[in-house]
């Protein structure tokens, strides 16, 4: 691990879709919801707000910070009403590489503090690729099981 990856999670797939289409699902609010989330509002340029709705208690919060495309997206994350992980407060690091006519993306989310956060966050982040392998192959990933919570308890 080298020491930009301190307090990360690395998460690598290959998604059989060229870069430019795989780079899309990652700035259209419409692709994104295909594969993380109920609801998105995004605007890919650096500055511009990066927001996806999980469900109605995780919803994830920052902004995009750099912007190279079909090859490279960052993000600020974080989510709201969580003072362990707050919106903005880490950061996530596409990369997207062509490869036999698909492409492989590595996706490096940083500053995740605790062990707990990062456990919480590779688990996460190895459901949502998978989703993404799915959707940009234009397959249908299937409900999203965490779209709606179990209510009552944790």
């Amino acid at each position: 691990m080298n020491v930009s990856e301190i307090n990360a999670v690395v998460s690598e797939i290959y998604v059989a879709a060229p870069p430019e289409v795989v780079f899309a699902y990652f700035v259209d609010p419409e692709k994104m919801r295909r594969w993380f989330g109920s609801w998105a509002q995004l605007e890919p340029r650096p500055g511009g707000p990066f927001a996806a709705d999980i469900n109605a208690q995780a919803r994830a919060r920052g902004a995009y910070v750099e912007i190279v495309p079909n090859s490279r997206v960052v993000f600020t994350f974080g989510w709201d009403d969580d003072p362990n992980v707050p919106p903005g407060s880490t950061t996530v690091e596409v990369t997207l590489a062509g490869e036999g006519g698909g492409t492989q993306v590595r996706l490096v989310h940083r500053g995740l503090q605790t062990p707990e956060a990062r456990e919480q966050h590779r688990q996460g982040w190895e459901l949502y690729v998978g989703r993404l392998a799915v959707a940009a192959t234009g397959a249908d990933p299937g409900s999203d099981p965490n779209a709606n919570p179990p209510r009552g308890g944790a």
